[in-house]
Order: C-alpha cells, then sequence, then structure tokens
C-alpha cells in the first residue's frame, strides 16, 4: 500500500510541478493559491490528527485499510472530490495568503505532503479507523484519522482537477 500511495504523491507532485511551470501570470497565481491553501489547510490536518494519535493508547490495533466512519464523514469526504459540485468556502484560517511567496509555495507543499506519509509510517500499531480528531477549520465537526487522511487526498484531488481546467483554457501557453 505505501509503494502504492507513494507513486500516486510523485505523480502528483510531478503534475503540481509542471502546472506550476507552465502557468502564465493569472493562471499562474490561480495554481499558486490552490498550492497555497492545500499547504496550509493539510498543515492544519496533520497538526490535529498528530496530536490525537500521541493521544491514542498503544496498541490499539492497525487499520490496513483507511475508510470513512459514519455518514457526515462520507458527504464530506465526496464533497470534495473532483468535479466540484458545489462551490465550498474555504474558512479564513484557510484561504490563501494575500502576498504569495512563488518561490516558497512549492517547497511548503512538498513539505505537507512529506508530512502525510510521515504521519502515516509514524502512526504503526494504531487504528486509524477509530482515532477521532476534531476539525481545526470546523470545530463542531469530528473524525477519525483515516477520514481525515482521505478528506486531505480528496481535497488534493479537487483543486488538482481545478488547475488542470485552468491549463486545458485557450490561452493558457
Amino acid at each position: 500500500m505505501a509503494e502504492k500511495n507513494s507513486l500516486t504523491r510523485e505523480q502528483y507532485l510531478e503534475s503540481i510541478r509542471q502546472l506550476s511551470a507552465a502557468a502564465n501570470d493569472l493562471a499562474s497565481r490561480y495554481i499558486l493559491e490552490c498550492l497555497d491553501h492545500l499547504a496550509i489547510s493539510t498543515e492544519g490536518y496533520l497538526d490535529a490528527m498528530g496530536a490525537a494519535i500521541g493521544d491514542a493508547r498503544p496498541g490499539s490495533g492497525k487499520a490496513a485499510v483507511f475508510h470513512v466512519a459514519g455518514l457526515p464523514s462520507a458527504w464530506f469526504t465526496q464533497s470534495l472530490e473532483p468535479p466540484p459540485r458545489t462551490k465550498i468556502r474555504a474558512p479564513g484560517k484557510i484561504r490563501p495568503r494575500p502576498t504569495l511567496n512563488p518561490e516558497g509555495i512549492l517547497p511548503q507543499f512538498q513539505k505537507a505532503m512529506d508530512r502525510v506519509s510521515a504521519l502515516v509510517a509514524s502512526s504503526s500499531g494504531k487504528d486509524l479507523n477509530s482515532i477521532r480528531f476534531r476539525n481545526p477549520f470546523i470545530p463542531l465537526l469530528r473524525f477519525t484519522v483515516a477520514s481525515g487522511f482521505l478528506i486531505i487526498a480528496a481535497h488534493g484531488r479537487r483543486h488538482l482537477w481545478q488547475a488542470e481546467q485552468v491549463a486545458k483554457e485557450p490561452d493558457f501557453p
């Protein structure tokens, strides 16, 4: 499973690199905003998920397959999958910064993706389908850590799809 995730991660990062390198000014700004938003939101989720994993009892089992737990998690995850069916306004905490540092965004995004892999690897022996955390951006919602990883992945796919749509525009370089 780790090899499959690693390949998917590498393909994802390569797509992001290609889109960022080929973008014109307006499209580049949009793609950079997507990456900034994804980096900020992923870091927020990972902080909350990491704390929940750290507080979990050792030896609470092992989840071989991640699955969403319950209707709210399933709905939320599905709502993030591409293509977007409804526009979801991002909470203020995870909106792209008004001043973007183009040279710093891709490394920051890659760092967040590295943290995803590291957190999965470091949680060995814990059942991530049963450990819960509070959504750091919508505090009324609680998800399992496994759902959190699936949400991060769906969210990334959504924004990659959106960036690819920008790249398909006729005036895109």
